[in-house]
């Protein structure tokens, strides 16, 4: 799995992971934690089995540049938007959560600047403000030093894969679970529960061209244009190699992060 990042166009949301280190003292577990997070052998059947679906997702015909009115044509009207307003202007961020993979649309001075789709499925708005500092990709030290030890820290062993399950809580808000294999951050969620799908993940497929030009009024608008599902192949062939490239891991998939210049430079002088 690749992963295509290239500001201000369209990206999938980051698996860029930030490993800081802890001091010596933090490091040392208790020997009641310790023997907490004895592994627990699960059974096949408790969790699905390792798979990519691939899926159609309306985002894939979006460009950047759009209209808002284009926008709501192509995705329907957002379930909620956010607006932030700052030196550069106003900034509208246009939620999708019901699409198969929840999609957030950026629109800075009327148009389409950035469109994202989250793979992790971790619905922000419902998470305790507590989990906050632990973002996808995050290494295990890093939580820990964000949101301290645990409640609870238990590890179980499927599928050839260990995944850690941390169990926080904070008083007069709901407890939290924040689950990391390869000792990343995969996904977060509400409660204490192992969910069923969480070595499933679902990529998007890439547009209809039929649509896709439809959308976009004509291939000469369209031939340079970063869309959703397009593969590190595809980016590769109109921008050459990324300026910067990172590979990680996802739920035990390599993962690649990536930063591709879209404008050349000109000379020594900077761009307006």
């Amino acid at each position: 799995m690749k992963r295509i990042i290239a500001p201000p166009l369209i990206a999938v949301t980051s698996l860029l992971g930030a490993q800081l280190a802890l001091p010596a003292s933090a490091q040392q577990q208790p020997a009641a934690l310790a023997e907490s997070r004895r592994s627990e052998s699960l059974q096949s059947d408790v969790l699905l089995p390792p798979r990519v679906d691939h899926v159609a997702v309306r985002a894939s015909r979006l460009h950047q540049g759009m209209s808002v009115a284009e926008v709501e044509r192509i995705m329907g009207a957002p379930a909620g938007v956010e607006t932030y307003d700052g030196a550069d202007g106003c900034v509208h961020v246009l939620s999708y959560p019901g699409e198969p993979i929840a999609t957030k649309v950026t629109i800075s001075d009327g148009k389409v600047s950035r469109v994202a789709l989250d793979i992790a499925g971790v619905d922000e708005r419902a998470m305790p403000a507590y989990t906050g500092p632990a973002w996808l990709g995050m290494h295990r030290t890093a939580v820990l030093r964000m949101l301290g030890t645990p409640v609870e820290d238990r590890l179980h062993d499927s599928f050839g894969m260990t995944i850690e399950h941390m169990i926080f809580e904070c008083p007069g808000q709901p407890d939290a679970s924040i689950f990391l294999i390869g000792q990343r951050v995969v996904t977060k969620r509400v409660g204490r529960s192992l969910p069923p799908d969480l070595f499933v993940l679902a990529l998007p497929l890439p547009a209809d061209p039929t649509d896709a030009e439809t959308d976009a009024r004509g291939a000469a608008r369209d031939h340079r244009q970063i869309r959703i599902g397009m593969t590190a192949r595809d980016v590769r062939a109109m921008f050459g190699e990324p300026k910067l490239s990172s590979l990680s891991s996802f739920k035990g998939r390599p993962a690649e992060y990536a930063v591709f210049e879209t404008i050349p430079e000109v000379g020594a002088l900077p761009l307006p």
